[in-house]
């Protein structure tokens, strides 16, 4: 088939495009910088200069498209400029579904996140769930707005399909969660945060796998992707299991913590530059998030792995890279 990709510079989008193209499929990719046009046509594929958040440059690009993977989007807990989540994530988002609206897709796979359904500490989301409005960030704003517009496309008539991934980790997460496992690992983080807050993680090729079944699946239909929900305090426990350390046993106070975050903010007022701490980052771990991925299990038939199996398959890529200091 003829797939179109945004977002595959990012962390998930290199692995998608590599399967597909393993499969057989046409890959096309929309790319922002000429680069990545350059590096990607390389690689044997198909890419178009453009950028969601300018409408001009979208005209055409879903010529001879039958299915669009739509991920380009900007995760991350703290911008220089906070508009700049809500211009990308949701009015990208809105400019590529109108330029969409023009062609006879088979299928659109809107790739979101648990943070746009994610539900008040405690309590498990599923597809049904409907965020309540205690957003922990721009971010986590942002994209249960474009959910929202996806619901408004849907009854117009266009064919989404909506994921809904958790913490996405595997070979190559160097700077999101792998980051903290390899500070665990290699004894640089020394006490633990929020052991009692949950994570929603996830294998990048368990993902993957329900991307690839998504292209066959209903309109409208809907699918939290959830490996495991695990304890910070547990994710903590098993590298140091995983990687003979002795256990961590010191917890850094709350308040610490937030003085860190809010000095550190401070800070990147006057230098533009990435607070070590983001704030926002700081409230969507103390809150955490819990959600259950029973309906692809029982629907079509995900086996995903769980908490430990992850841990061990990241490790074991970390020290065949060298990047554990055993």
């Amino acid at each position: 088939m003829n797939i179109l990709v945004t977002g595959a510079t990012g962390y998930i989008g290199p692995f998608l495009i590599k399967k597909l193209k393993e499969i057989g499929h046409n890959v096309t990719i929309l790319v922002r910088k000429k680069e990545d046009f350059i590096r990607l046509e390389a690689q044997g594929f198909k890419c178009i200069l453009g950028d969601i958040t300018d409408k001009e440059s979208l005209v055409g690009i879903f010529n001879n498209i039958q299915i669009l993977f739509h991920l380009a989007n900007i995760a991350s807990w703290w911008l220089p400029n906070n508009q700049t989540y809500y211009d990308v994530n949701l009015k990208g988002s809105i400019n590529l579904f109108e330029e969409s609206k023009k062609y006879p897709l088979d299928k659109i796979i809107h790739v979101s996140s648990i943070a746009a359904i994610r539900q008040p500490e405690g309590i498990m989301a599923d597809e049904e769930s409907i965020h309540q409005g205690d957003f922990e960030s721009h971010y986590s704003k942002s994209k249960y707005l474009v959910e929202k517009e996806t619901e408004k496309y849907l009854k117009d008539g266009l064919p989404i399909v909506t994921l809904n991934p958790g913490v996405v980790t595997g070979p190559k997460d160097t700077k999101t969660f792998g980051k903290t496992v390899l500070g665990i690992a290699n004894g640089k983080v020394k006490a633990k945060f929020f052991p009692n807050s949950y994570i929603p993680l996830v294998y990048i090729d368990d993902l993957i796998n329900i991307m690839i079944k998504s292209i066959d699946l209903k309109v409208g239909s809907k699918y939290v992707v959830v490996g495991e929900n695990i304890k910070i305090g547990d994710v903590f426990d098993k590298v140091c299991k995983i990687t003979n350390r002795d256990k961590i046993t010191k917890i850094t106070p709350n308040f610490i913590l937030l003085m860190v975050a809010y000095y550190s903010e401070f800070v990147s007022f006057f230098n533009k530059k990435r607070p070590s701490l983001p704030i926002d980052g700081l409230k969507a771990i103390k809150i955490g998030a819990q959600a259950s991925s029973k309906k692809s299990i029982n629907d079509l038939g995900m086996e995903y792995l769980n908490g430990d199996q992850i841990l061990n398959k990241l490790i074991d890529w970390f020290n065949k890279n060298n990047l554990i200091n055993n």
